[in-house]
């Protein structure tokens, strides 16, 4: 990513949380102030971010990572990856995690006369200071591009051949201070030919030459479990690889963690709904949001807002199911959606189904517990 817009993303403000209005509030706004207030609650919620446990999990793991590369010798450091199905929410995750780790680290640095923190070379020298870089990998990306991805993170041109470009790379890094370098969507990294091995190898060349100067390679991929870039050995010995995976509802324990996501996305909303009552989602709607999102998270965020919405224009100010019916999900949620709606005609072997028995578990102990687990 060009440096200015990843610098210009990690010290962005996210949108306030507009004011909470109660139902007399709300039928004192004009037609134009109550427009002006809903525009406001979908800007904020666009951006609301929900960190669950299992991303709390995640957050630990990267931090042991680092704190174990911190203090090795120099040379090959530990990569950290993160895995899961497309659109369940990691780039997301990463983007908000480096933006965090960002901030930290340019706490307390010089900045330029165009505001951005840079750290001095010597006395008549000194370079922007990009602690934490993120870039994105194109479909069938080659070594050489890889090198040219890492120098677009500093504004550098990536011309000449690749061994070249490779020690431009690493210099550049050093030269800026790079203590994360954060590779996206690495799945399509080029290993599927002939030439791939010399793809493996430079993601292990890149590692251990910024390893002399403690820098760690973060890996965000759709589903790399079982890839080459997984299963090589080097990278394996090295790699610590922690998945996110869409939410299930098959065992009660599962539907209890699903509601304790659902009721924290309550929480954040339920000001802004002056008829809504705890448990409107959480206890009365989790089964039913299942079903519309298969536990994916950005489906979920983006089911709510809209509800949200749709019940502050028409005054009813709560949700119920009616709003949820009347909103169209992405296409992979939509089409599950009918698939799981459908009588079931499905083998024994089959693990798929919907939550349409929400109040009952197989132990049979019920599913909705006002205190999630």
């Amino acid at each position: 990513m060009d440096p200015q817009l990843w610098h210009d993303y990690c010290t962005s403000v996210d949108a306030a949380d507009p004011v909470p209005l109660s139902l007399r509030q709300w039928k004192r706004l004009s037609q134009v102030e109550r427009r002006m207030h809903i525009d406001g609650l979908q800007r904020w919620i666009s951006q609301l971010f929900i960190e669950t446990e299992e991303m709390k999990g995640v957050t630990d793991a990267i931090a042991n990572t680092l704190r174990r590369n911190k203090d090795s010798p120099p040379g090959a450091k530990e990569i950290f990856a993160l895995s899961g199905p497309n659109a369940v929410g990691k780039s997301t995750f990463m983007m908000r995690w480096g933006r965090e780790r960002y901030l930290q680290m340019i706490t307390g640095a010089a900045t330029d006369e165009r505001g951005r923190t840079v750290m001095k070379l010597d006395d008549d020298c000194e370079a922007d200071l990009c602690p934490v870089t993120w870039t994105h990998i194109p479909a069938r990306a080659a070594v050489k591009v890889v090198n040219q991805l890492i120098l677009g993170c500093y504004g550098l041109p990536g011309d000449g051949d690749v061994g070249q470009l490779t020690t431009n790379a690493v210099r550049a890094a050093r030269r800026h201070g790079t203590q994360i370098l954060i590779f996206d969507d690495v799945h399509l990294l080029y290993t599927d030919w002939k030439g791939g091995r010399f793809v493996l190898d430079h993601i292990k060349h890149i590692n251990t030459e910024l390893g002399y100067t403690g820098t760690t390679l973060v890996l965000v991929g759709a589903n790399i479990e079982d890839s080459v870039l997984v299963r090589d050995p080097q990278i394996a010995g090295r790699l610590t690889l922690k998945p996110l995976a869409p939410y299930q509802v098959h065992t009660i324990d599962e539907r209890r963690a699903w509601q304790g996501v659902v009721r924290q996305l309550e929480e954040r909303v339920l000001p802004h709904l002056p008829a809504g009552e705890p448990g409107m989602l959480f206890l009365e709607l989790a089964g039913e949001l299942w079903l519309r999102t298969q536990g994916f998270l950005g489906d979920l965020k983006t089911l709510v807002g809209e509800a949200v919405v749709a019940a502050s224009e028409d005054g009813t100010h709560r949700i119920v199911r009616e709003h949820l019916n009347r909103i169209e999900l992405c296409a992979r949620a939509e089409g599950t959606r009918r698939e799981l709606a459908q009588p079931r005609r499905r083998s024994a072997r089959s693990t798929r189904t919907a939550p349409d028995d929400w109040g009952s578990a197989p132990d049979g102990q019920s599913a909705v517990s006002q205190t999630p687990q």
